[in-house]
């Protein structure tokens, strides 16, 4: 997951940008910006105001992520789909057994 405050201070260094700057372009305390740093999340609003400012699109961060995310689900939906066939067929083969067995012993 995307730890959206540790990218927006990124930015700001790489860009040379104050924190007072940030802070006073988006009516927020410093206090509020260096609170921001911190959060794994953010309110959509308040992303869309930092990312104009900083001249940053961080809703990319999110769909590159989700994207991965995806494609991890996807491997690991075909994995449960292939252990479920291959358990089945363990079940048919032991259900045959049983039933081989249990006509040997019924018809002799």
């Amino acid at each position: 997951m995307v730890h959206i405050g540790k990218e927006i201070e990124k930015v700001i260094k790489q860009k040379g940008i104050s924190v007072s700057f940030l802070a006073k372009k988006i009516n927020k305390s410093r206090t509020v910006i260096y609170n921001i740093f911190e959060r794994e999340s953010i309110d959509s609003n308040l992303l869309y105001k930092i990312s104009i400012v900083l001249e940053t699109n961080f809703f990319e961060l999110y769909s590159f992520s989700d994207l991965s995310n995806i494609e991890k689900i996807s491997t690991y939906e075909k994995n449960i789909e292939t252990k479920y066939r291959v358990l089945l067929e363990q079940h048919k083969q032991l259900l045959e057994t049983k039933l081989e067995e249990y006509f040997k012993k019924n018809t002799s």
